[in-house]
């Protein structure tokens, strides 16, 4: 429940990013985004086989610089926007995997 929650706070704080950036002021929610993304993937991802969780980061960022859905009459900025914002999610939530990896790893003494 706890990890759909900060799953969906995430998806949520994107869109608003998105769709009107600069809504909040100070800068606030691309960092709110990061945290919700560290928080999701250290609740909900295993460190230990991490790749469904990467690939999927790398297929949504390589979609947003891709600007795939730039192509879409009317609402394909806005949607490509979302993309970019919901990469910046995953990407600070892979980093945060590997983050955890890598303490294992040296914890353990394996590295």
């Amino acid at each position: 429940m706890a990890t759909r929650l900060v799953y969906g706070l995430a998806i949520l704080a994107a869109v608003i990013e998105g769709v009107a950036p600069g809504a909040v002021p100070g800068g606030l929610l691309p960092l709110v985004m990061v945290v919700l993304g560290v928080a999701y993937a250290v609740m909900n991802i295993d460190a230990a086989s991490p790749q469904a969780f990467l690939t999927t980061a790398l297929v949504v960022a390589a979609a947003g610089g891709a600007d795939v859905l730039s192509n879409v009459p009317a609402i394909g900025g806005f949607l490509d926007a979302i993309i970019d914002q919901v990469a910046v999610v995953y990407l600070s939530g892979g980093a945060a995997i590997l983050g955890v990896r890598a303490f294992n790893l040296i914890s353990k003494g394996s590295v």
